[in-house]
């Protein structure tokens, strides 16, 4: 059954898809932060996925919330590399203010990534994005769920999905213009 919300974000999902991207190409990023909850399945699978795309011409990272040094989950390693991601040296950070003043645009993955950011960083609204509203294929939410502990066939589901937004921000970042800044 379908939820009132989802369905409302279904409607709107065109529209912020849109601005999502024209408010990208307007700043054309050259620095990219993916931020999750624990750093280990999304957003260093997000990290990777840019990064082999636009190598240098844009900085990339990830962090997430909770515990630095841990590895990323068997599964996501296999289910990344089936999918040609390699990023079994990946270890988790967190987040810092830091990273957050250095990014031109941060991503995020679902409404509690967004307000712990809103609450802890101070970050400017202007430069949060969710990932998910660059998602040319509509999935039933907005948010990309996290799949740990979950099956191989949902760490494909997810990290198809991050394939899908990570091509439409590699476009903006591709476009003439983009680059490092002081490039």
């Amino acid at each position: 059954m379908v939820r009132l919300r989802d369905r409302v974000h279904e409607v709107l999902h065109p529209r912020r898809r849109r601005r999502a991207l024209e408010r990208l190409e307007e700043r054309m990023p050259g620095t990219v932060l993916f931020v999750c909850l624990g750093n280990v399945c999304r957003s260093p699978y997000a990290e990777r996925v840019l990064h082999r795309a636009v190598g240098k011409t844009t900085a990339v990272e990830s962090a997430g919330f909770i515990k630095p040094g841990r590895t990323p989950p068997d599964t996501a390693l296999q289910v990344a590399g089936e999918r040609g991601i390699e990023h079994g040296d990946h270890r988790s950070r967190v987040v810092t203010r830091e990273m957050l003043e250095r990014a031109d645009a941060v991503f995020f993955f679902d409404r509690f990534n967004r307000a712990d950011l809103l609450q802890t960083s101070g970050v400017d609204r202007d430069r949060l994005y969710w990932l998910g509203d660059l998602d040319p294929e509509w999935e039933g939410r907005r948010a990309i769920l996290d799949p740990w502990g979950k099956d191989e066939a949902e760490f494909h589901r997810v990290f198809a999905r991050i394939e899908r937004c990570v091509a439409e921000l590699e476009r903006v970042c591709r476009a003439e213009g983009a680059g490092l800044p002081g490039d």
